[in-house]
């Protein structure tokens, strides 16, 4: 399950038909069901780990769970799915059979949605080789492949594997304090995009979490994640009429990110800041630092990287509503 050199690493980004080539090989990757949902008021709470069990899966997914998989408590203001340690992160990778060379590939039942955020986390560690399957289970199903519908009682177990402790990527992860800074750095400001709806980043909107203020980090701009992707119908008689979401086409990627940042002087700053060079003068924020993810992955299709401020709004709006951070809402026409 591992590549065989450096000089072989997959796409980031991998369609059902990729995918289904790669399980047919000699090495095969990883694969990990990455859902997470979205908690929605009125509606009962999802539980992605439950219906991981009960199918149906990619044939040999596991489950990674980002909200176990991750930072909790105090030092983290008790916000859910963040950046985990170092040790957290090595821990889990060597219980899922993972090692620095495996080939992984993580999905989710939405289409795209969560998958991105544990990629990101994988490649923030370093981890060369992971790739996010474009449209999730519901394109591997859409694509007719085959699919485990066993219910199972508990996850499946694996070979261990040795996962030598990572160090964070530089930069990578965005603190408040440096996001803070940021909003005071004039013509020298990082480009910050934020991932949440366009009502929500205007502040006509209420946020549906408790106690956050409204509206936006001074400075930042509008990318919603979902104008970054495309809604697929499947035609498979397994799901027929089931809608899913993947990554739109990469011209329509720069068109929509071109019209977010204000047009050519905008894009060139943000391929400026965050070019293939290995430069991260981009940051991306979005509710909890699990959509932002979406737009990291967009960006990396148009050659351009990007930090995560990993706490998001639900650190930035409850400062705000503290009097312990700025805030701006677009004043109506």
């Amino acid at each position: 399950m591992s590549l065989r050199s450096q000089a072989a690493l997959p796409p980031l980004l991998l369609s059902a038909k990729e995918l289904a080539k790669l399980v047919g090989s000699a090495n095969p990757p990883r694969i990990l069901d990455a859902t997470w949902c979205l908690p929605v008021p009125g509606q009962p709470a999802r539980d992605a780990h439950a219906e991981y069990l009960k199918g149906p899966r990619i044939p040999r997914a596991l489950f990674w769970d980002v909200n176990k998989i991750a930072t909790i408590g105090e030092s983290v203001q008790n916000l859910p799915h963040m950046m985990p340690s170092a040790a957290q992160f090595a821990e889990a990778a060597s219980l899922f059979g993972i090692s620095r060379d495996t080939h992984v590939v993580v999905y989710d039942t939405h289409g795209l949605f969560s998958a991105p955020r544990t990629a990101f986390t994988f490649a923030a560690f370093g981890h060369k080789a992971v790739s996010v399957l474009n449209g999730g289970l519901p394109a591997w199903i859409d694509a007719g492949q085959p699919i485990d519908t066993e219910t199972l009682q508990q996850d499946p177990t694996v070979e261990t594997a040795k996962y030598a402790e990572p160090k964070l990527q530089d930069g990578w992860i965005r603190s408040f304090e440096e996001m803070l800074a940021n909003t005071n750095a004039g013509y020298r400001s990082q480009v910050v995009l934020d991932a949440r709806a366009k009502a929500r980043y205007d502040g006509t909107e209420p946020e549906a979490r408790p106690g956050l203020a409204s509206g936006h980090i001074p400075g930042s701009k509008s990318l919603p994640f979902s104008d970054l992707l495309q809604k697929i119908t499947a035609q498979d008689s397994r799901i027929a009429g089931q809608v899913y979401t993947a990554v739109k086409e990469q011209p329509e990627l720069w068109k929509r990110v071109n019209d977010a940042v204000g047009g050519s002087e905008g894009i060139e700053k943000l391929r400026h800041d965050g070019s293939a060079s290995g430069s991260l003068g981009v940051s991306l924020s979005c509710g909890s630092g699990m959509t932002a993810s979406v737009l990291w992955l967009a960006l990396q299709q148009l050659g351009i990287n990007a930090a995560i401020y990993d706490e998001s709004w639900m650190g930035w709006g409850r400062r705000a509503a503290e009097g312990q951070a700025p805030v701006e809402k677009t004043q109506s026409s």
